[in-house]
C-alpha cells in the first residue's frame, strides 16, 4: 500500500468514489502524484482526476459519481466524459475498447491499456489515516503506457498535449527502479514503455513537447537541461528495461 499526503482534489475524488473505489483506476496527472510521492520533482497543476473503469462498470461508476453531487460538465468537448461539483471537483472517465457498449459506456474515450490496470495498480492510503484502503492509482509502468498510447491527443482546440511526453519522462527519469520491476514479467506493458523511451529519445517532436512542458513547469531551469534530462531518461529506461 502507497501512503500519500494527498492534495485536495485527490481526496475529494476518494470521497466521492468512496461507493466504487473498487470499480476504478485512478490515472493521469492524479496518479503521477501517486506514483512520484516523496520525490522532489515540479508536476504541471491539474484541475481534474481522470479515472478508468472497465466498460461494464461504467453506469454504476456514473451513478455514484451523480449520487454524491456530481453533474454533467456543460461544457460541449468534455460533457460525455466528464463530471463536476462546484467544488471545482472534476472526474473524467475512460473505458477500454468494447465491441458493444452500453449505456453512457458508449461516449467515454477509450484506451486500451485500461484492461492492463487489474495487475498494475496501487493500493492508496491516506497520511492521516495509514491503514485504510482509498482508492487504486495507476502504478508507474502502467502510466508511461497510458501517456505512450495517448502521445499526440489534442485538447479540443487543436493545442497539442504536450504533458503527456513530459509525464513519460519524468516517470522514466524518477521512478525507473519501480518500472523496471514493474515490467519484468508483463511483456505488454514493458512494450509500451519502452516504446514511449523510443519515442522521446528518437521522435525530435516527441522530445520537444517534453522539453516544452518541463521548463514551463519550471522542472528545469533550460530548454538545454530539460533535452539532456529526456535523453539520458529515455537512454537508461531503454538500457534497463531490455536488459
Amino acid at each position: 500500500m502507497k501512503i500519500v499526503t494527498p492534495d485536495p482534489l485527490l481526496r475529494f475524488a476518494a470521497d466521492a468514489l468512496a461507493a466504487v473505489r473498487d470499480d476504478i483506476v485512478v490515472i493521469g496527472a492524479s496518479a503521477v502524484r501517486v506514483a512520484l510521492h516523496g520525490r522532489d520533482v515540479a508536476l504541471s497543476p491539474t484541475r481534474d482526476v481522470d479515472a478508468g473503469t472497465r466498460t461494464e462498470d461504467v453506469d454504476r461508476v456514473v451513478a455514484a459519481l451523480e449520487a454524491a453531487g456530481l453533474t454533467r460538465s456543460p461544457e460541449p468537448h468534455e460533457h460525455a466524459f466528464t463530471w463536476i461539483r462546484d467544488d471545482h471537483l472534476k472526474v473524467q472517465l475512460i473505458r477500454p475498447f468494447h465491441p458493444f457498449p452500453k449505456g453512457d459506456a458508449r461516449r467515454l474515450p477509450v484506451n486500451n491499456t485500461i484492461t492492463e490496470l487489474a495487475r498494475h495498480r496501487d493500493s492508496v492510503a491516506f497520511d492521516d489515516a495509514p491503514g485504510e484502503h482509498r482508492l487504486w492509482c495507476a502504478n508507474a509502468a502502467a502510466l508511461v503506457g497510458l501517456k505512450a498510447q495517448a502521445f499526440g491527443r489534442t485538447r479540443h482546440d487543436g493545442k497539442p498535449v504536450d504533458r503527456d511526453f513530459s509525464d513519460a519522462a519524468l516517470l522514466l527519469a524518477n521512478a525507473l527502479d519501480d518500472i523496471t520491476a514493474q515490467v519484468a514479467t508483463d511483456t505488454v506493458i514493458r512494450g509500451r514503455v519502452t516504446t514511449a523511451a523510443r519515442r522521446l529519445l528518437d521522435d525530435q517532436s516527441a522530445a520537444d513537447a517534453a522539453v516544452r512542458e518541463l521548463v514551463a513547469t519550471d522542472a528545469y531551469p533550460s530548454v538545454a537541461a530539460a533535452r539532456r534530462a529526456v535523453a539520458v531518461a529515455a537512454e537508461r529506461a531503454l538500457r534497463r528495461i531490455d536488459a
